[in-house]
């Protein structure tokens, strides 16, 4: 029974450590990409870079576009 309790503990307080530490942000471009996701930035012409949301673009990036597969392109910006 403390051994159960004692693992509780352990898998709890390494949830909040793991929570404190990884932004939400890092969390969605560390995962594996659906396969031919990419990134385009109008300040990086011809390059596809690696991410399948908009908070994994590049943070000096202009303009940039998500593309997802079979999906249409959705942009990282707002008009204004």
């Amino acid at each position: 029974m403390a051994s159960n309790n004692l693992s509780l503990i352990v898998l709890i307080s390494g949830l909040l450590i793991l929570g404190a530490v990884v932004e939400p942000t890092e969390a969605v471009c560390t995962v594996a990409c659906v396969k031919d996701a990419y990134i385009t930035c109008r300040n990086y012409p011809g390059k596809q870079l690696y991410g399948c949301a908009c908070p994994c673009a590049p943070p000096d990036g202009k303009r940039c576009v998500v593309h997802l597969p079979k999906r249409p392109a959705k942009r990282c910006w707002k008009r204004g």
